[in-house]
C-alpha cells in the first residue's frame, strides 16, 4: 500500500503528539508529587510535630495559657490536613491511615467512647504494638479534638486525659512523620498496580486515580461537609460537621476548595496546562468553577455552621455553592474522560 506524503505526515503527527502527551503526563505527576505532595505533607507532619510538642508541655504544666496553645496547634495541624485530605492514595492507604487520621463522622460517639476507656487504664497504651491494634478512632486528629473541646474530657484537672492526650498526639506525629518519608523515597507509580495485559502506562494510571480521587473528594465536600450537616436534603445535625467542637467546619472547606486551585496548576505543564492544549474551552470553564466556589464559600457568614441560623436559612445560603461545586465537579469529569482518563465508580460517593 502506497501512502501520500500528506497521509504520512499526518500519522506522524498524530503518533509525536501522543508520545510529547505522554511525556507531558510524566512530567507532571513528578511535579505533582515533588511540588505539591511533598511539601503539603511535610507541612501536614511538621504541624503535627509541633501539636506533640504542646500537648506534652500541657501536661507537664496545664494552665490555660498552655491549653489554648495546644488547641491552637491543633487548628494549625488540621488546616495542613485539608491540603493532602482528598489524596486517599500511596501512602497513606497503609494501615488505615488515612481513616485513622480523621475517624468521621463519628455519628455514635465511638470516639469518645473508647477514649474514656483508654482514660480509665492509660497504662494499656503502653503495651507494645499498641497502636498496630489500636481502633482507628483513637489514633488521629479526631480523638485529639475530642480531648481539646468535648466536655466528657477535662485535660487541666483529670492527668489521665492528658496522658491519652499526649500518647494519642505523639503517635499521630509519628504516622505522619512515616507517611511523609514514605512519600520522599517513592515515587506515585510505586502505588499503582497494573492489569496483565495493560497497555496504560503506571505514570498514567496514577495521575487517574489521583484524579479520581480529586472527584470523589468534591463529594465528600459538597455532601458530608456541607449538605448533611444543614439538613440540606433531609434533618439537621450541626454535630456531623466536619471538627464542629473546635469550629474548623467552614475554614476546612475553604481550605479544601484552595487546595483544588493549586492542583490543577501545580507542574510545568500543568494539568491546565495540558487541558488547554487539548480541552481549551473545558480547561477554562473548569478554571473560572475552581474559582467560584472558593468566592462563594468566601462570602459565607464565618459562623455559618455555629451561628442562630435555621434550617432554612442555612440551606439558602449553601444553594449557591452547592451549586457551584456540582457544576466543577461535572466540568472536570468532562475536561479528564475527554483527554482520555477512565473515570470509574465514586467510592466516597453515598449516593
Amino acid at each position: 500500500m502506497i501512502f501520500s506524503k500528506k497521509a504520512l505526515f499526518s500519522a506522524l503527527a498524530i503518533i509525536s503528539s501522543g508520545s510529547t502527551l505522554a511525556e507531558d503526563w510524566d512530567v507532571t505527576l513528578e511535579q505533582l508529587q515533588s511540588q505539591f505532595i511533598v511539601p503539603k505533607y511535610s507541612e501536614f507532619s511538621q504541624s503535627a510535630e509541633l501539636l506533640a510538642s504542646k500537648t506534652q508541655t500541657l501536661c507537664q504544666s496545664p494552665n490555660e495559657q498552655t491549653l489554648t496553645e495546644a488547641k491552637q496547634a491543633f487548628i494549625d495541624n488540621v488546616e495542613d490536613w485539608q491540603q493532602v485530605q482528598w489524596l486517599n492514595f500511596g501512602p497513606v492507604t497503609y494501615f488505615m491511615r488515612y481513616y485513622a487520621y480523621e475517624y468521621w463522622p463519628d455519628a455514635k460517639g465511638v470516639t469518645q467512647r473508647q477514649l474514656r476507656g483508654l482514660s480509665a487504664e492509660p497504662e494499656m497504651m503502653q503495651a507494645p504494638k499498641f497502636w498496630t491494634s489500636a481502633s482507628i478512632a483513637v489514633r488521629g486528629m479526631t480523638a485529639i479534638e475530642s480531648l481539646l473541646y468535648h466536655g466528657d474530657f477535662n485535660v487541666l484537672t483529670r492527668p489521665s486525659d492528658c496522658e491519652v492526650l499526649q500518647a494519642v498526639s505523639q503517635h499521630h506525629a509519628k504516622t505522619s512523620e512515616d507517611v511523609l518519608k514514605q512519600w520522599q523515597q517513592s515515587k506515585a507509580t510505586d502505588w499503582v498496580f497494573l492489569e496483565e495485559g495493560s497497555t496504560t502506562s503506571p505514570q498514567h494510571l496514577a495521575l487517574e486515580q489521583m484524579i479520581q480521587q480529586w472527584l470523589e473528594h468534591m463529594s465528600v465536600v459538597k455532601d458530608t461537609k456541607f449538605e448533611v450537616p444543614i439538613g440540606y436534603n433531609g434533618k439537621a445535625n450541626l454535630k456531623l460537621a466536619e471538627f464542629y467542637r473546635s469550629e474548623q467546619s467552614l475554614d476546612a472547606i475553604q481550605s479544601n476548595l484552595k487546595s483544588y486551585r493549586t492542583l490543577y496548576h501545580v507542574g510545568s505543564p500543568s494539568l491546565f496546562d495540558t487541558a488547554k492544549t487539548q480541552q481549551p474551552e473545558l480547561a477554562e470553564k473548569l478554571e473560572d468553577a475552581l474559582a467560584n466556589n472558593l468566592k462563594i464559600a468566601m462570602q459565607l457568614p464565618s459562623d455559618f455552621f455555629t451561628g442562630d441560623y435555621t434550617q432554612e436559612e442555612r440551606v439558602k445560603m449553601a444553594k449557591p455553592l452547592v451549586s457551584s461545586i456540582s457544576n466543577s465537579q461535572q466540568t472536570l469529569t468532562n475536561l479528564v474522560t475527554s483527554m482520555g482518563f477512565q473515570i470509574g465508580f465514586n467510592s466516597r460517593d453515598g449516593d
